[in-house]
This record gives C-alpha cells, sequence and structure tokens, in this order.
C-alpha cells in the first residue's frame, strides 16, 4: 500500500512537474483551466513573461497568500522587472496609483491594445480620475498634445520633480514648442515672462480664448497695461510691484483689503500674507481670479478633510457642496474661526427647524464642563465629527451625560 502511494506521488510528480517545466515556454496548461486570458496574451501588446508562456514568472501554481496566486504583492512583484519606476517613488512628486501600488490601475498584466500596456488609450486613461478631462474637450480651442490624447508630452505617469508631474519645469516644456523670440515677446509687451510660469495665465489643456487664456482676466492684464502693477519691462526688476501688494490691491479692491487689515481675525492678506496666497493676479477660472476651486483652495493650507492626518471622521466641509464662505468669512472677521455670525445663527440658517425644538441654548443656559453658553458646538462637530449628525460623542449616552452625571439618582 505505501510502495503503490509513493509510486503514485512520484508519478504524480514527474507528469505535473514535467508540465510546469513545458509552461515555462507554452502556457497551454494555465489555458486549459483559464481560457478568458487566452485573448489577453494574444493581443498585439503582450507582457514579456505572458509572451514566452512563463505564467510562473508571476504566479504561484500551487498556493498563495496573495490574490490570483501572485507571487507577492503587485506592486513589489511589478518593480522586480521595472525597477525604474522604484526611482519615482523618492521623486516630490508621485503619481497616487504609483505611491499606493495600484499598478494594474493603469496597465494589463497579460497584454493589451496600447503602447506600454495601458489599460485603454491615454487620454482616455487620465478621464477616469481626472474627471476635468471632459470639460477641456468641451472647450473650442485645445492645445494640441491634449487634443491627440498625448498627455506624456508633458506629463510623467510615474512620478517627477515638478508639480502636477511635469517632466520639465514648465517654461522649458513650452519652449520646446513655442520659441521665446522677438514675436514671442511682443505679445508679452516685452516683458521676459520665460522665467514665469506659463500656465498662469494659459491653460495647457484647453480653453474657450485665443491664446489658450484662462476663463478670466484680470483688467489691467486683458488690457495689456502690465505697468500699472509692474515696473517697466526695461527695468532691471521688471516684475517687481510698484507699490506693495495690499496698497496695490485696495487701490481697486479697497473694501476687501479694509477688512482684512481691520477685523479681530484677519485670514491671510491681515495676517502678514499677500492677496495673490489665493488669488492669481492675471488671470484663473474660478471666480474671484482665485487659484483653484474655493474647497481646494481652503484645503491646500486648511485639511479638515484628514488627507495628511488620515484620521477618520474627518470632513472637508459640512455638508455636500463645498463652500467654506457658507459660515466663514474669506477675508477675515470679528469671530474666532472666520464665522460670519454666531455658531447657532450660521448654523439655523440651515437647521432652523432643529433650533425651534433644540436643547437649551443662549447666553442664559451654561455649559456645566467650561462654564461657557451653550452652543451648538457643545455638541456637534463643524468639521471633525466621529458620530452621526456630526455629534462629539454617541447620542445614546455618552454624549448626555458629558454634562447630566447622575450620581444616586439625583442629576447633577
Amino acid at each position: 500500500m505505501n510502495c503503490s502511494r509513493d509510486v503514485l506521488s512520484l508519478v504524480c510528480v514527474f507528469v505535473f512537474g514535467a508540465s510546469l517545466a513545458n509552461a515555462q515556454v507554452d502556457e497551454t496548461i494555465c489555458l486549459e483551466c483559464h481560457p478568458e486570458i487566452a485573448s489577453e496574451v494574444d493581443s498585439p501588446v503582450k507582457h514579456a513573461p505572458a509572451s514566452t508562456g512563463e505564467c510562473s514568472a508571476c504566479h504561484n501554481p500551487h498556493a498563495s497568500r496573495n490574490t490570483q496566486l501572485l507571487l507577492d504583492r503587485p506592486a513589489i512583484l511589478c518593480v522586480g522587472c521595472h525597477t525604474e519606476v522604484v526611482n519615482s517613488l523618492s521623486l516630490e512628486f508621485v503619481h497616487q496609483p504609483v505611491s499606493e501600488g495600484r499598478c494594474n490601475d493603469c496597465h494589463e498584466p497579460h497584454g493589451g491594445d496600447n503602447k506600454n500596456l495601458l489599460a485603454q488609450p491615454g487620454k482616455d486613461l487620465c478621464r477616469t480620475c481626472h474627471s476635468q478631462v471632459e470639460a477641456w474637450e468641451g472647450r473650442s480651442i485645445q492645445h494640441p498634445p491634449f487634443g491627440r490624447g498625448a498627455c506624456s508630452t508633458c506629463h510623467d505617469s510615474h512620478g517627477a520633480e515638478s508639480p502636477g508631474l511635469l517632466t520639465k519645469p514648465s517654461a522649458t516644456i513650452c519652449k520646446s514648442c513655442h520659441p521665446f523670440d522677438g514675436a514671442f515677446k511682443s505679445k508679452h509687451s516685452g516683458y521676459p515672462v520665460e522665467v514665469g510660469a506659463c500656465q498662469q495665465c494659459h491653460d495647457p489643456h484647453a480653453s474657450a480664448q485665443t491664446g489658450l487664456l484662462r476663463e478670466r482676466l484680470h483688467e489691467p492684464f486683458a488690457g495689456g497695461d502690465c505697468s500699472i502693477c509692474h515696473l517697466s519691462a526695461d527695468s532691471d526688476r521688471p516684475f517687481d510691484l510698484v507699490a506693495d501688494q495690499s496698497e496695490l490691491c485696495g487701490g481697486c479692491h479697497d473694501s476687501q483689503v479694509e477688512i482684512a487689515k481691520t477685523v479681530s481675525f484677519p485670514h491671510v492678506a491681515g495676517g502678514g500674507q499677500n492677496c495673490s496666497s489665493c488669488h492669481n493676479p492675471h488671470a484663473g477660472d474660478a471666480a474671484g481670479l482665485l487659484k483653484d476651486e474655493p474647497q481646494s483652495l481652503c484645503l491646500s493650507c486648511h485639511d479638515p478633510a484628514g488627507s495628511k492626518s488620515g484620521e477618520e471622521g474627518r470632513y472637508p466641509s459640512h455638508g455636500d457642496d463645498g463652500a467654506c464662505t457658507t459660515c466663514h468669512q474669506a477675508h477675515g472677521g470679528d469671530r474666532l474661526f472666520l464665522f460670519a455670525e454666531s455658531y447657532s445663527t450660521v448654523c439655523a440658517t440651515c437647521h432652523a427647524d432643529q433650533h425651534s425644538i433644540s436643547h437649551p441654548s443662549g447666553d442664559d443656559v451654561e455649559d456645566p464642563r467650561n462654564g461657557q453658553p451653550v452652543d451648538c458646538l457643545a455638541c456637534h462637530g463643524i468639521h471633525h465629527a466621529p458620530f452621526p449628525k456630526y455629534l462629539h460623542s454617541s447620542r445614546e449616552r455618552d454624549l448626555c451625560l458629558g454634562c447630566h452625571k447622575i450620581i444616586g439618582g439625583m442629576e447633577r
């Protein structure tokens, strides 16, 4: 009996072992059980191991701790051959799928129809994460590389030293197609803009305006009156301002600048920063010439979404519209956290019904924990809200007992 069993084991090892050996040059044995892979293996662009039938280069034919019987986690497995991707991880800006090891989000593991085994043609693939691609496609004037779907002309898909995953500094990339000659200088009133960031005024993807200018233009810029704000083009420092920035901006936007200087809690400009911290002084796509959409702009400094901390229960905005200015004053105010009104008044603008039947609150109701008047924030958070309804604690018991402690049947 033992002898027969041993012989059978040897036969299995020999037959299966021989099959595996053949699988190194012919994937037929794998395709007998995995026919769905056949079309991928026969695609115009093949992954090298799949093209030579070396399935076991990536998969363990017996067992594995990893999905699809992979020999290791996908990212580690990929960089075993694609070592150049490892270098990308040390760059200042890393594409999120790369930093998270999600190679299969962009690449086919066996074969496909697109160069570099991309899951879709370049621009279509980018569109799956970058929703703004659709808006750019709807504009009448498109930058030729974008129109061709050649995103990699300007961007590196893994990592880069320049913002936006640009392969080089923006001006360097632009110069490769747009020579900085006399005609170029003439269009820019003689100012040496080649040392600047072209995308501040031009949209590098698409626009509805000639020259790919951004949607909204600052009036002096639109009129070509650069010297209203800057020293003359032939001066030693042509980009220097003719006056302090707050004074210069206040010449036209006096009410906003005055608020920032006089309120108890100034924001940015009144706090030692400049108007250009939030606004583009030349052109932009967002209202008010903001450098980005309001929520994204606010979160570039304020991170209640927890994207850096990773802490659960943090929200970028209270509600779904992301309008920070619903509650906060953009230039500054006389209340803590730049609130436009008292907490209760601000909350009541959306929660009027709740305030009509709410827990007692107001100046005449004292919070026993801190001696301050009870307001909405006594129970609710604004951004940090680990429990439903933005509550600080569970409303089943813990929230109430924070103030109403019952000892010996008596409430204190």
